[in-house]
């Protein structure tokens, strides 16, 4: 299938308008040039897709509420690295705009096979990508399933998330499931083989997209022995109380747990409904050990295989993207030394565990969105026993979801003792002061500070009062101040 006049004017369109933003008025161009396109022709994603699906091009989607991006970036960036091109939009542009915008940025400029006016020869675009990795905004992701026509689809996991925009966790799970059940008895009907889905075997709710659908699916999870062998504690119960949101069968709505099957770390459910037999899988691929910052992951063959590796991002929630992406790669037959190799030198993108040295201090970026997402921040951090100096750069813009009082599902009480200051910027600073004194913080350790660059040189100037033994400072912003933050941080010397 060829690109017709319309198509080739859209990309010339598409290239126009990202350079003018790039080059002149020096911002980003990824979304605006894609919607612009979208108001002109409503269906320009749609025939580009038909493009890609005529040329033999497979399509991997990852969604879920956290860890999406990381775990998008690490599929991709190791697929290039065994030497194929992949299309993927790399900045965490996860609505259908950025999703467009990744894919019309993949066309190059090339010789046509044909010749033109006195033989001369003429230029053509081509798609200059073997596979295509896609991480999609779980709102959009229902629309964007059923154009792209993913042969791989993974899911991270599922947790309340903007309730303003998205409305309870449940619904949402509701309507990819479906997407996700339309497009498997596509796949069946056209004779397509069947698709693909890689799913936590932890987390109810992601596992459920899996539950009574025709596909070929892969669970990757967490031996016990993970935890118990950790640098930080013996006590499996002592490490992590972050509950799932799936406080009822998602199939029947029975209840499923009890509150003694809560009280364990969040990555080891055994769930399973009396009612109507939905339950948990014994993982495919599991990390089984975490000694001395080496995980190893273990996954069924005809015996048992082993992979181990020195991780370049810390905490338990990157172990589980890390476990997302190689069980992606591993079905894909992605090589194990691409693997190992960018497993352990993977570098986030700006505020997914971002790292920059400025002077004797290293400044940390991670962005926080949710309770459960929070929660493993703050764990990660704390979990060395030294207390932390920690800038909340906390707002309520549309992208951040206007209601703020997710932060009382936050477990603040348990990390408090270990911030030593805390810095609060953003358009609702007290919100989060209030939370932060309600969970019994000292109030002389918290101070406000309207200026997000001001705040963040208070925090620098805290951290460096206190001489503590670990020379950092933890920026936690939502969304839109952690837009606002990359473009000072980075001119930051």
């Amino acid at each position: 299938m060829l690109l017709n006049k319309k198509q080739k004017a859209e990309i010339f369109l598409y290239i126009f308008l990202k350079f003018i933003l790039n080059k002149i008025l020096r911002r980003e161009g990824d979304v605006l040039p894609a919607h612009i396109l979208r108001k002109i022709d409503k269906n320009v994603l749609e025939n580009f897709a038909k493009h890609i699906t005529s040329l033999g091009i497979p399509v991997i989607l990852v969604t879920g509420t956290n860890g999406k991006t990381t775990t998008s970036n690490i599929i991709a960036e190791t697929i290039k690295l065994s030497g194929k091109k992949v299309c993927f939009n790399s900045n965490g542009a996860n609505m259908t705009n950025g999703i467009l915008g990744a894919i019309i940025g993949s066309y190059r400029l090339s010789k046509s096979s044909g010749t033109g006016i006195k033989g001369i020869a003429m230029l053509d675009f081509k798609f200059s990508a073997d596979i295509v990795v896609m991480e999609c905004d779980e709102k959009v992701f229902p629309a964007v399933c059923s154009i792209l026509n993913p042969k791989i689809i993974t899911a991270t996991n599922f947790y309340r998330d903007q309730l303003d925009r998205y409305g309870e966790v449940n619904s949402t799970v509701f309507e990819i499931k479906k997407a996700v059940k339309k497009i498997s008895e596509e796949f069946k009907n056209n004779n397509s083989g069947r698709i693909s889905l890689v799913l936590p075997s932890f987390e109810p709710l992601a596992a459920f997209l899996g539950y009574e659908i025709n596909a070929d699916k892969k669970y990757f999870g967490f031996d016990e022995s993970f935890f118990i062998n950790s640098n930080y504690s013996n006590d499996i119960n002592s490490i992590g109380m972050e509950l799932s949101d799936a406080v009822t069968c998602p199939n029947c709505k029975n209840i499923m747990f009890s509150s003694k099957d809560r009280a364990v770390n969040r990555f080891l459910y055994n769930f399973k409904c009396e009612k109507c037999g939905f339950t948990g899988h014994e993982p495919d691929i599991k990390a089984t050990q975490n000694i001395f910052g080496t995980i190893t992951l273990e996954f069924k063959k005809e015996k048992p295989c082993f992979f181990s590796f020195k991780p370049a991002l810390t905490g338990d929630y990157n172990a589980a993207n890390y476990l997302a992406a190689y069980t992606v790669l591993k079905h894909i037959d992605i090589g194990g030394d691409a693997i190992k190799t960018l497993f352990e030198n993977f570098k986030t993108k700006f505020g997914r565990s971002y790292k920059k040295k400025v002077g004797d201090f290293e400044i940390n970026i991670d962005l926080v969105k949710n309770p459960a997402g929070f929660a493993g921040v703050l764990k990660k951090l704390t979990e060395s026993g030294s207390k932390v100096n920690i800038l909340f750069a906390f707002s309520d813009g549309a992208a951040d979801g206007r209601d703020v009082s997710w932060i009382w599902d936050v477990d603040f009480e348990k990390y408090k003792d270990y911030i030593e200051n805390v810095v609060i910027s953003g358009l609702r600073p007290y919100d989060m002061a209030l939370r932060l004194k309600t969970a019994g913080m000292n109030p002389k350790k918290i101070t406000v500070e309207y200026n997000l660059k001001k705040a963040v040189g208070i925090t620098m100037d805290k951290a460096k009062a206190a001489d503590l033994n670990e020379k950092k400072i933890y920026i936690l912003p939502t969304y839109t101040e952690l837009l606002r933050l990359k473009k000072y941080i980075n001119g930051i010397k």
